[in-house]
């Protein structure tokens, strides 16, 4: 798929990483965030977004605050310990455009992604709002669904997905996700590559990163005698094993390695490289 066949930009860091062991530590649900880019300032209109909205919900409100928008569902309820409450997004309009460096280092799914991206002048903020206690799949299910709606009424030139440090093509975040062969990790994940700096072997890292933001670990392999590619299909199988199974790789579990029938060991352990998180280091044999 060509993944990772462009190198001219892998991010260098330091040999011998000291990596902290962790018993048993997990990642907590973080908010979900994504930021519509835009080249010419955009009108958000309510009504065209719940038009196309309704497309994915049955029951849906939305109502206007102070120039941003909140949006609840009636029909997907957040039990906390005394309230029960409907699922929120809220859509905010920010006047200066701010990416952060890691946005334009690890775009392997889009060659024109920092050129497009570094024209747009304008960002809309797209987040959910306390629904980290929902069941992961379901929100996953519930907020792509309306980010989906949102980048289908707004027509945004590039999509930033914060956690998983990428830039998207909006057609393809749109095509992956109603596609019948739904990949649902599209855009909450990306794979990263890095140089393991003064390595004698050359060392490569590549990891997950996303995964956290559901409540998940992702995971890290670093290696020195496999193709970058290779590895990036088998962390993206892994990703997708965890999201359909759930949190069940303990300390000392194996998981199937390039070939069949290898078993490479795995370690909880807490991540070398930002963003803090809790990360399944699998050890090539």
């Amino acid at each position: 798929m060509g993944l990772f066949n462009i190198f001219k930009k892998k991010t260098a860091l330091p040999a011998n990483e000291p990596e902290a062991e962790l018993e048993r530590l997990e990642n907590f649900p973080e908010l979900l965030m994504f930021k519509l880019l835009f080249i010419n300032k955009p009108e958000l209109n309510i009504n065209k977004i719940l038009t196309e909205a309704k497309t994915y919900f049955t029951n849906i409100e939305g109502s206007e605050n102070e120039g941003s928008l909140l949006f609840s569902f009636p029909g997907i309820k957040i039990e906390f310990a005394d309230a029960i409450i409907d699922a929120q997004c809220v859509i905010a309009q920010n006047e200066n455009i701010s990416l952060p460096e890691t946005a334009f280092q690890q775009n392997w799914n889009w060659q024109e992604a920092n050129d497009v991206a570094a024209e747009c002048k304008y960002e809309v903020l797209v987040t959910d709002m306390l629904s980290r206690m929902l069941e992961y799949k379901q929100r996953v299910n519930w907020f792509m669904n309306f980010l989906v709606a949102v980048t289908r009424a707004t027509k945004p030139d590039a999509v930033y997905s914060f956690h998983s440090q990428k830039i998207i093509k909006p057609a393809d975040l749109i095509s992956n996700w109603d596609s019948v062969e739904k990949q649902a990790l599209y855009s909450i994940c990306n794979v990263r590559l890095y140089n393991i700096s003064d390595s004698a072997k050359k060392e490569l890292l590549m990891d997950t990163v996303g995964l956290h933001s559901l409540g998940l670990p992702d995971f890290q392999i670093r290696f020195v005698d496999f193709e970058a590619n290779e590895i990036a299909g088998l962390l993206w199988n892994y990703a997708y094993y965890i999201y359909d199974y759930g949190d069940v790789i303990e300390n000392g579990n194996t998981l199937e390695g390039t070939t069949t029938g290898t078993k490479w060991k795995c370690e909880r352990i807490v991540s070398p490289l930002n963003p803090e998180r809790v990360i399944i280091s699998v050890l090539p044999n």
